[in-house]
């Protein structure tokens, strides 16, 4: 089948041609369509029996561009073809963290999956000082098995190989190596300053040899340690939660790549979050940093406890967490976590601070820390200061 772009108009008539989807509605003569505008690569839209509203789908669809820019800003469809096999690999390892599948069309680039109209995104939630139980039980089982199983651990040479060349996500792979670590530690026309972020804090990242040379050192790792299948973008906006289940979303970034990055990328936002909140002087707001605290705890003892003991992996974590968390703040794509203080730009700068001063510790000293305990209490610390 030719591409051709999905609308509100013609989506309804392309649902009706698709087998996999015909059961899901009892009939299609009260469809409604509503596109969702959240995303900034790819056009989205639910869909919903107005008679029926358990009866919906997300429909998600790739364009040869990246969305919010326009067709000026081309980017291949080989993306939606990279979260398909990265759906397809960890629904088959770890299917109760991931949205059913109904159908999905690499000609088409667009996946029709469930829609989860009962889950909020984790970022919101977490801003909001929601409390989770389940977050790093279900989060930690979630990077375990789908790290373990498609390394060199559980796959034959053969089959690993095999999986490195399916798995290539070239221009993605080359999206993070920019905006995660090469703009955000130079001074480059794509980042984005708060205005009232000192200038001699930017300096101690962008003109510090030793932060540099570490930085390169992740980048290397970055670009060649096929260790895993990775996610490949798992921040706290990748994420769907309510009081019962936890799924993961959106893995469009992935590629086999080393363990340590979707592991960093995750408690680089849970510290990010432990940050905007930890300036407020409230029992309410101690309370929420030290469940933050403990489920960043929780999160690596229970992954190190189904996956393996490695130090190695803790040392990459810390280090890729770190290249995420000066790239929220110095280069261009922020976060809620912090924006949310845009209206006291001297305020943000000050959790921005703490948060880029963590960031260089642990990432140059990586390798000193033995413990995620040690990590909390350097997060602690800066906030105490």
């Amino acid at each position: 089948m030719e591409y051709y772009q999905l609308n509100q108009h013609n989506l309804i008539d392309y649902l009706q041609s698709l087998p996999e989807v015909l059961q899901r509605f009892s009939c299609f003569d009260n469809l409604e369509v509503q596109e969702i505008n959240d995303g900034n690569m790819n056009f989205a839209f639910v869909v919903t029996n107005k008679q029926g509203s358990n009866q919906s789908v997300f429909v998600k669809q790739a364009p040869p561009y990246i969305k919010v820019m326009g067709e000026q800003w081309p980017l291949t469809r080989q993306r939606m073809t990279a979260e398909i096999n990265a759906l397809n690999y960890q629904s088959s390892v770890c299917p109760e963290m991931l949205p059913e599948v109904y159908y999905q069309s690499e000609a088409l680039s667009v996946v029709i999956m469930q829609n989860l109209s009962q889950h909020a995104i984790l970022r919101t939630e977490l801003i909001q000082a929601r409390y989770l139980p389940r977050l790093a039980e279900d989060l930690s089982t979630f990077l375990a098995e789908t790290l373990f199983y498609s390394s060199s651990f559980a796959l034959s040479s053969l089959n690993k190989k095999a999986m490195i060349s399916k798995s290539s996500n070239q221009d993605m792979c080359k999206i993070t190596e920019d905006f995660v670590f090469t703009y955000p530690f130079e001074h480059h026309e794509m980042n984005d300053y708060n205005p009232a972020l000192s200038q001699n804090v930017i300096d101690s990242i962008q003109k510090n040899p030793n932060v540099r040379a570490h930085v390169a050192q992740m980048k290397y790792m970055f670009m060649n340690k096929p260790e895993a299948l990775l996610h490949g973008d798992l921040h706290t906006g990748s994420v769907m939660v309510n009081g019962l289940e936890t799924f993961v979303i959106d893995p469009e970034f992935s590629f086999v790549g080393p363990m340590g990055f979707d592991i960093g990328a995750l408690i680089a936002n849970l510290y990010i979050n432990y940050f905007s909140h930890a300036h407020k002087r409230s029992m309410e707001a101690a309370n929420y940093c030290q469940w933050l605290l403990q489920t960043i705890d929780d999160l690596w003892y229970k992954f190190e406890a189904k996956f393996l003991s490695l130090q190695q992996v803790l040392s990459d974590s810390l280090g890729f967490a770190a290249c995420k968390m000066i790239r929220r703040i110095l280069g261009v794509a922020k976060v809620a976590d912090f924006m949310q203080f845009e209206k006291d730009q001297k305020l943000r700068a000050k959790l921005e601070t703490q948060t880029l001063n963590m960031a260089i510790e642990i990432l140059v000293n990586r390798q000193a820390y033995t413990s995620i305990a040690d990590v909390n209490k350097l997060a602690e610390d800066l906030v105490a200061v």
